[in-house]
């Protein structure tokens, strides 16, 4: 359980610790947010190694700011629900939909995950406007941490108009996604970024922008050639060269349709 890395003395930490406006639009992660992370929330911000690291926190923080405790929450392609856990602990009600088929490098031993962490619902199948377990208009917040980047671009379609048909008037969604700005890849997941923005109804030309303003900022949170290499694996590296990644990050209003 998230108990083990995170102590209620910590929960209530989260819970004093000053939200600040949260960035609406797209945005991405910067230094000065992870070792936030990290002063604050320790073992949250050096759980995974990489990208997650900075990105957890800031799902934390902005879920905090942005809803009231007991909202009703759902994380889609949550994999090893941490942040669901914890969020479930601080009072929230939260519902975890994943596959857990290994996709994205997910967990696939759905047992071990629900014996780890009990204070979430599951529900095991890919989100998408198809899933019948939610009325309309019932979800307070849908949102995911470094899941967005794996969906096909033909299926993220399905899960914005999921997001649309179960978010309640009002609400908003908030994303963490690995974007892949310079390297193999690069342009591939630009287009896949532009799609997904452009489904929330913010302008597809943000994401140039934020690329730009990535490269020119010296505070931006770059996945690190340690954690490139934990990821490559045992892949030789020259089929797998080190990329310019960043999280991208969203925070946007729902038009419902």
């Amino acid at each position: 359980m998230s108990v083990h890395l995170v102590s209620d003395q910590d929960l209530e930490v989260l819970r004093q610790f000053p939200p600040g406006e949260p960035p609406i639009g797209l945005s991405y992660a910067t230094v000065r947010e992870f070792c936030e992370g990290y002063d604050n929330l320790n073992q949250v911000a050096t759980h995974s190694l990489d990208l997650k690291d900075a990105q957890r926190f800031w799902i934390l923080k902005s879920i905090l700011a942005t809803q009231p405790i007991g909202a009703s929450l759902v994380e889609f392609g949550a994999g090893e629900p941490l942040v669901a856990d914890i969020l479930a602990r601080l009072g929230y009600n939260v519902t975890v939909v994943d596959p857990f088929d290994g996709s994205g490098n997910g967990p696939e031993d759905l047992a071990v995950i629900k014996a780890s962490y009990q204070n979430v619902g599951y529900i095991v199948d890919r989100f998408s406007d198809r899933l019948t377990q939610f009325p309309p208009s019932s979800i307070d917040c849908v949102y995911s941490i470094s899941v967005v980047e794996h969906i096909p671009i033909d299926a993220l379609d399905g899960v914005v108009n999921g997001i649309k048909k179960f978010s309640k008037p009002g609400s908003v969604t908030i994303h963490a996604v690995d974007h892949v700005m310079g390297g193999n890849g690069a342009e591939a997941h630009t287009e896949h970024l532009e799609h997904f923005v452009g489904l929330l109804d913010l302008s597809p030309t943000l994401v140039r922008d934020l690329q730009h303003n990535a490269h020119n900022d010296v505070e931006t949170y770059f996945l690190s050639a340690e954690s490139h290499n934990r990821w490559r694996n045992n892949v030789p590296y020259d089929e797998f060269p080190m990329r310019r990644v960043i999280s991208a990050q969203i925070i946007t209003p729902v038009i419902k349709s």
